[in-house]
């Protein structure tokens, strides 16, 4: 029996008396092997812990208190619902004093039955300011008796799919399966007394509001099935598809929740739907049809551009989109080879339904699986305005052309015309050299032969300019 003395009047004495019994009791049972301890009241720290827990847990005092959970994760799977419920009792009720036996399972793998103590220490004003804890070993039941739930709980411990017991009224979680605890990368004593919620996407709107009207539904008997994003200590998050479902659990209303990870069949969901909400807000013509050519879907801009209702799609084949004449080309060189190489591509004419002809350019794709043929697909772009710009160039090309001829004949002409004014110049030059006195008998000649070379220059460039002023463009 430990006497401990109390100052009430002298915190600081008070304390400094707890902490000295706290020593004086850790040195009577360093010697056996009985675990004291104190925690606060919302366990959430550890304020005591004897030496001797190194013996019965297998790891150092230094360690184990740094993890305030130490004594409940090393509880037998099986044994923890059990303990918790009688944690709870004393939270609750107001009990003083709590007792229960499960087995222990020290870091080495060893497991002991042990008889755990538990009392809630008050002022002496009766507020209560603590929990004192007493593990004690003992000797195992003299007869286990066999407990109806005996095959569920190995089905629970065994499990594939992670499985959540909460509380009906609190949400806090009381047990998890091995599952659960590797989904969500954390130890059962980080999970434990928690909430869904709390490894939950909040910022992505999963919190318990979310999940406020399926848990209501459960608990009145309809089980209920959800998707739920989860958010692990580590890692990204996770996609599950979650199904709740009301359970009485020793005396106590819970709600069981299976999760199953549906996290890749979402993802690839999620890009199913993008890719398919890219394709109906293309801009360019994009189909799909059965292997045997008929049409299955066609986008907002097809329908648009062809005149086609979703009504006026049923029956439809490829070859319904293309003008008759362009129809023996697509079956016979366009679609073989399309299904023999998995795609072509060509320029192609679609049909409207007023009859128009659209120019296009055609990409034809295969969709196989597993070497059978799964369907077809279309992607038309609309290339009128490339024709226009290429009918336009063409023209231009044949106009820069036929110019190009006529300045070759207009400089032929010019040459020509030039050519005898030039020699008549070079004659007369000859005869001044041999005669200067010739020179007035000369003049006249001159003149002409100047005259005419100026007219040949003045008609050439007045042609010139009408020609430049017919290309250039309008006003």
């Amino acid at each position: 029996m430990l006497v401990r003395k109390y100052f009430p009047s002298n915190p600081s004495l008070n304390a400094e008396a707890m902490i000295d019994g706290y020593k004086q009791g850790g040195a009577i049972l360093s010697g056996l092997k009985v675990v004291a301890f104190a925690m606060t009241l919302s366990r959430d720290a550890l304020l005591y812990l004897s030496q001797s827990a190194t013996d019965l847990y297998g790891e150092q005092v230094n360690l184990l208190a740094q993890h305030p959970n130490f004594w409940l994760e090393a509880i037998h799977p099986e044994d923890q619902p059990a303990v918790w419920l009688g944690m709870d009792k004393l939270r609750e009720s107001g009990s003083n004093e709590v007792e229960f036996t499960y087995r222990l399972m020290a870091s080495d793998g060893d497991i002991c039955w042990v008889l755990h103590r538990c009392r809630v220490a008050t002022n002496e004003a009766g507020v209560p300011v603590r929990i004192d804890c007493l593990v004690t070993p003992c000797k195992p039941p003299a007869v286990l008796q066999a407990v109806p739930h005996e095959i569920g709980n190995a089905v629970f411990v065994a499990a594939g799919d992670p499985l959540l017991v909460r509380d009906a009224q609190t949400l806090d979680i009381l047990d998890a399966n091995a599952a659960t605890l590797a989904m969500l990368r954390c130890s059962r004593g980080e999970l434990l007394r928690q909430r869904l919620v709390d490894f939950s996407a909040t910022t992505e709107g999963y919190d318990a509001r979310a999940e406020a009207a399926y848990l209501d539904a459960a608990r009145h008997g309809r089980p209920q099935r959800y998707d739920w994003l989860l958010a692990p200590r580590e890692g990204a998050a996770r996609w599950v598809e979650a199904m709740t479902t009301s359970l009485r659990h020793a005396g106590r209303d819970c709600l069981l929740t299976i999760m199953r990870d549906t996290d890749h069949r979402h993802r690839e969901r999620e890009r199913h739907t993008l890719a398919s909400e890219v394709v109906e807000r293309s801009r360019e013509v994009i189909a799909w049809a059965d292997p045997a050519g008929q049409l299955q879907n066609l986008n907002a801009a097809g329908r648009e551009w062809l005149g086609i209702g979703n009504e006026a799609l049923q029956g439809l084949f490829m070859t319904d989109l293309l003008p008759p004449w362009a129809q023996p080309h697509f079956l016979h060189t366009c679609l073989p080879l399309a299904t023999k190489d998995g795609a072509w591509r060509g320029e192609m004419a679609l049909v409207s339904r007023d009859g128009r002809n659209l120019p296009v350019m055609l990409t034809m794709l295969a969709h196989k699986q597993g070497g059978a043929l799964k369907g077809y697909s279309l992607i038309a772009q609309d290339i009128a305005p490339w024709k226009l710009k290429e009918q336009r160039f063409k023209r231009d090309k044949e106009e820069l052309e036929s110019d190009k001829l006529l300045k070759e004949k207009l400089l032929e002409n010019v040459s020509a015309g030039l050519m005898p004014s030039l020699d008549q110049l070079r004659q007369i030059v000859q005869i001044l050299e041999r005669n200067p006195a010739d020179a007035e008998r000369a003049l006249p000649h001159l003149k002409r032969a100047v005259e005419q070379a100026r007219r040949l220059v003045d008609a050439t460039s007045e042609f010139l300019k009408a020609g430049a002023q017919r290309d250039l463009p309008p006003r």
